[in-house]
């Protein structure tokens, strides 16, 4: 047995496999949400406002901002082999991994690697919306229709975002009153605190004795 195995063996023995679940979920979350912020603070001349969420990985702060959202799609997909060892349903482990593997190409592919950039950044956010929405099984009221909202509203945002693609770094031009900047993070926020809300619930209702 290999000891990555092992490894995992233990981890299962010490806790129950909904509770790593939604540990994996909740630290992807929280540690990117910080990642984002120590980034932002440390680029000079960069604005939440103004400029990409991508644009954090091709800067002074590229190591940073690029390590963690390649941790956030890394915990997504532990995250989901344990939910999927906890639930054994398939839609929604689906739909997470295709998000975690597009989180982590965002990490591995930055926002001047293009077209590769902007795939796994379409898959990490479109099946991230999806993943939300396909929590509700998985959820009592109301957090369920809170999971649905939030996936419904980063969906609808994401196509909104569409006529913002292209724009060059430190474009001021606004769509809907909005640079780009404040909307991709309408977008991209609510599967962030959809992945922190789910992580939390799952550790909250394990069979933990």
């Amino acid at each position: 047995m290999s000891k990555s195995v092992t490894s995992i063996t233990s981890l299962t023995k010490r806790f129950d496999t909904t509770t790593l679940s939604g540990s994996f979920f909740l630290l992807g979350g929280v540690q990117w949400f910080l990642g984002m912020l120590a980034a932002e603070s440390w680029y000079d001349g960069y604005s939440s406002r103004i400029d990409y969420v991508s644009d954090l990985g091709t800067g002074p702060t590229a190591f940073i901002y690029n390590l963690s959202v390649f941790l956030l799609g890394a915990f997504i997909v532990l995250g989901t082999f344990f939910l999927y060892k906890a639930q054994k349903r398939i839609l929604l482990p689906i739909l997470l991994t295709i998000c975690g593997i597009g989180a982590m190409g965002v990490g591995v592919f930055p926002a001047n690697l293009q077209p590769m950039h902007s795939v796994f950044t379409l898959l990490a956010i479109l099946f991230g919306s999806f993943a939300a929405v396909g929590s509700y099984a998985y959820q009592a009221k109301p957090m369920s229709i809170i999971s649905v909202v939030l996936g419904l509203m980063s969906f609808i945002l994401a196509m909104v975002f569409i006529p913002y693609l292209g724009l060059p770094f430190g474009s001021t031009e606004t769509f809907l009153g909005m640079a780009k900047g404040s909307m991709e993070r309408w977008a991209i926020d609510p599967i962030l605190a959809w992945s922190i809300a789910f992580g939390s619930y799952l550790m909250g209702t394990s069979n933990r004795k």
